[in-house]
């Protein structure tokens, strides 16, 4: 199958598996797949269907789109996140989150193959490729669940914290990552009990996440719910854009030279017995010449500039080896 930019189309692997499904939209299709961006209107969201899932495809997929996109330097980064740290202190609000953007470039990739490798790199994670006509083609894979339900009810995470995973140790959090993850549970609770909905918390506890640990609490309920009109309620947290949200948002519109676009959005198949939606973290954009991979983190008044710019160098290394080996085998290197 001979896919294009023209096409509108999302393959997606779920955690524990390597199988890969392809959802080519079609008029009126029965399969629903949502992909919604980090700001509403800033890009639109776009809702996929198709009337037959196709498992496993045998496909290639070009695009002659190239880079428009300029890479975030280590000077502006440090400059934006000084004025971050000054907002923070100064009270403006608790906590932020500074993204920027990794550029690298190609003379060609196999979008195939790249995509199969991260697959089977990254089998505990949501892993996906898709492409939208006017929007461009992104590739990722998230470690993070916004928010699954089925006919018993639905769970959503609280994630926050970075630590590299180093011969299988347990990470030492630090009070600044506990605190800050400590957000992101007080926002949860808040949302939830707004709509009068129970809940189990289950954390705070360490996960893994390819090379990297995260701070996770799940909180479950048995409400039956519309999982995205939870999902938007929910979206977007302070684990993607910092708290108060309001002033957040406001702080990253103003400060970051680049519109976020997909990263830190939600996306995942939907339906009435199955939803699974995962925040777009370890993601990139790709292009016939270049790929852009979004890489952030979370400020606070303890936050060390130098310190949360190696956690995106490490958080980049995700996906990056994955295209560096991709790149490497397609230029027979």
């Amino acid at each position: 199958m001979e896919l294009t930019q023209k096409d509108l189309f999302v393959m997606c692997s779920m955690p524990g598996t390597t199988d890969i499904s392809l959802y080519l939209d079609e008029p009126c299709g029965s399969e629903k797949f949502v992909i919604h961006p980090f700001i509403r209107y800033a890009v639109k969201t776009t809702h996929i269907s198709t009337n037959e899932i196709v498992i496993n495809p045998d496909f290639s997929f070009q695009t002659a789109e190239t880079c428009h996109i300029s890479e975030t330097s280590k000077v502006n980064y440090i400059t934006q996140a000084n004025t971050l740290l000054k907002e923070i202190k100064a009270n403006k609000f608790q906590k932020a989150i500074l993204s920027r953007i990794k550029k690298q470039a190609f003379e060609s990739v196999d979008y195939a193959d790249l995509f199969k490798r991260i697959v089977k790199q990254y089998p505990k994670a949501f892993t996906y490729l898709f492409n939208i006509p006017n929007q461009g083609t992104w590739i990722g894979a998230s470690p993070e669940v916004l928010l699954q339900s089925d006919a018993h009810g639905f769970k959503t995470v609280a994630l926050a914290g970075t630590l590299p995973a180093e011969n299988n140790t347990t990470p030492e959090w630090s009070q600044k990552e506990i605190n800050e993850q400590q957000i992101i549970v007080d926002y949860v609770k808040i949302k939830l009990d707004e709509k009068n909905i129970s809940y189990s918390l289950n954390g705070p506890k360490s996960s893994r996440a390819g090379n990297v640990y995260h701070l996770k609490s799940v909180f479950e309920s048995s409400h039956k719910i519309d999982p995205v009109e939870v999902a938007l309620m929910l979206h977007p947290g302070p684990a993607i854009s910092g708290y108060p949200i309001t002033d957040a948002l406001d702080f990253i519109a103003k400060t970051e030279h680049h519109n976020r676009e997909y990263y830190c959005g939600f996306l995942g198949p939907v339906s009435q017995q199955n939803t699974s939606l995962y925040i777009n973290l370890r993601c990139m954009r790709l292009f016939a010449d270049a790929a852009c991979l979004y890489v952030g983190g979370g400020y606070t008044k303890d936050s060390i500039i130098e310190k949360e710019w190696e956690e995106t160098e490490l958080k980049s290394q995700t996906l990056l080896a994955v295209l560096q080996d991709s790149y490497i085998e397609v230029d027979g290197i």
